[in-house]
């Protein structure tokens, strides 16, 4: 009954979400760094499958289970948007050229390790009000007791349909310590250095299927955004009943680094 939502994945996107569960819509284009990455059925039918972040003009990092097996033709994102059914001023669809999972990630051991992925995009995102970049979290930032911002596109509760405006939540980041201990009960709800989570037991928020590979981002006063999280895996319930966790991306600079430069 409990599972761990590894990658809701299969399912439109992997785990985290719901009006990111628990949270509410989000400001039009207030994180015009978000895309949709969406796949194509029968190579014409498009749909959302996971978000993902535009941290250069032709790259966009998401988690490596939502495109585990993919082709990059098979693959896009949709930038500029906040409903998914409409059509908006600004929206950019651009194809993938390249998919680079991290190489050690492993989709079958507990915890799911380096879930992490880069999209190089088939040309440069117009950057503009509502399609703009993120800058990444610097090496060694902890972040502990801060809190943070989650936004998707991501079912708004478990078992539940995907929602057609971007949703957010704040919630507030936890230590892995506390984090190990929430999930202890669960097997195979291993948590690493390379995870960051966050719960809050008085919101019952959580990600959910449908946010997978979306950012988790610390918005200070006066100050850009700046993303710390890329989300993996949850309860398959999303009730906010465990932390959900993320890809801790301070761990990961020197790779992303490789290729993006």
């Amino acid at each position: 009954m409990i599972l761990i939502l590894a990658a809701l994945i299969s399912v439109v996107a992997a785990h985290p979400a719901s009006r990111i569960v628990g949270g509410s819509e989000a400001a039009p284009h207030s994180h015009p760094y978000i895309a949709s990455l969406q796949r194509a059925t029968l190579g014409i039918f498009w749909s959302h499958s996971c978000g993902c972040s535009l941290i250069a003009p032709t790259w966009c990092l998401t988690a490596a289970h939502c495109v585990d097996g993919a082709s990059s033709s098979s693959l896009r994102v949709q930038l500029g948007e906040h409903s998914l059914s409409s059509s908006e001023s600004g929206e950019q669809r651009i194809g993938v050229r390249r998919v680079v999972m991290h190489p050690g990630y492993n989709g079958n051991a507990a915890g799911y390790p380096n879930d992490i992925a880069l999209l190089e995009l088939n040309s440069a995102a117009t950057i503009s009000s509502t399609v703009q970049l993120i800058d990444i979290s610097p090496e060694g930032a902890s972040y502990e007791g801060q809190d943070v911002i989650i936004s998707g596109w991501g079912r708004t509760v478990g078992g539940g349909t995907l929602p057609d405006r971007l949703q957010e939540v704040s919630m507030q980041k936890i230590s892995n310590a506390e984090c190990t201990q929430r999930w202890a009960s669960v097997s195979g709800a291993t948590i690493n250095d390379q995870h960051i989570c966050i719960y809050d037991s008085s919101q019952q928020a959580s990600a959910c299927n449908g946010d997978s590979g979306g950012p988790m981002i610390i918005r200070s006063s006066g100050q850009a955004d700046v993303l710390v999280g890329v989300t993996s895996w949850g309860i398959s319930t999303c009730g906010g009943d465990y932390p959900s966790v993320y890809t801790r991306v301070s761990e990961f600079i020197p790779w992303i680094n490789s290729y993006v430069g």
